[in-house]
């Protein structure tokens, strides 16, 4: 009597915690198979952190969501679960979710100090030069091409319109070749070189041949250059830095691993 009595204790303790189980931490049940909290939760996150508000409509299509997927996985695992085809995309589809969550994790716990970044920055400052530039260019494919356009130039031509309907730059064409203020280490040796021969609102007098083409250029202006606040970049400059970082860490552990 005795036994018994403990049996329907225990078996009454275990459908409470079953019961407590049920809404604490399983959101649904799909043929007798539970989804956790864990799933609903992660997915409510990941929205919130794209920028949707946590309200009950998205834990409700959350939850549909997952209650559709465990449906369409028992189906998949009962056609297809001995498929040598699924089970090495299955494991390739949990190493990539490995992957992707030492990277999450990687980029969280990493934090370049101050003086780290403004180091980048300093760099960055320096290699851009003095002075930036509003340049016009038209792109062509021969030489020959290139100086009839500068001929033309001469004789009054409009060099938006020759950029417009005759550069193959395509980026800048719309806008009569237009490349808008760039400080001067961002352009190729080519135009390093001869920017600074130009004067303002002057149209070379021979293109310049690059790895792109022949180029007819002109000097639309030059101003000294205005490096970007220190504040304003230090965001993309964090990044860039986690990121070399990352890659770092990727080439020391394929160099640490024994590979036969």
């Amino acid at each position: 009597m005795a036994l018994h009595t403990l049996r329907i204790a225990l078996l009454a303790v275990c459908a409470c915690s079953a019961a407590h189980a049920q809404t604490t931490d399983t959101i649904a049940t799909v043929n007798g198979k539970a989804i956790p909290r864990s799933q609903l939760d992660f997915i409510i996150k990941e929205q919130v952190r794209q920028g949707r508000p946590a309200t009950p409509e998205l834990s409700r299509q959350a939850r549909d969501e997952l209650v559709s997927r465990e449906v369409l996985a028992q189906e998949a695992e009962r056609k297809l679960g001995k498929s040598e085809a699924l089970t090495v995309r299955v494991e390739f589809m949990r190493q990539q979710a490995m992957i992707n969550a030492l990277r999450e994790d990687f980029f969280v716990n990493t934090k370049p100090s101050e003086a780290e970044i403004r180091k980048v920055y300093d760099d960055l400052a320096n290699r851009a030069g003095e002075r930036e530039y509003r340049v016009r260019h038209i792109l062509v494919e021969q030489e020959a091409q290139a100086r009839t356009l500068i001929q033309q130039l001469g004789k009054g031509a409009r060099f938006e319109e020759l950029a417009k309907n005759q550069s193959r730059d395509r980026d800048s064409a719309p806008a009569g070749g237009l490349l808008e203020w760039t400080v001067e280490g961002s352009f190729g040796p080519e135009f390093a070189g001869l920017l600074p021969t130009l004067s303002r609102g002057k149209v070379a007098d021979t293109p310049l041949h690059t790895s792109a083409g022949w180029h007819v250029i002109k000097l639309e202006d030059v101003r000294p250059a205005q490096p970007p606040r220190f504040d304003d970049v230090k965001p993309r400059i964090l990044e860039s830095l986690i990121e070399r970082k990352w890659r770092a860490y990727i080439q020391d552990l394929q160099a640490r691993a024994v590979v036969k």
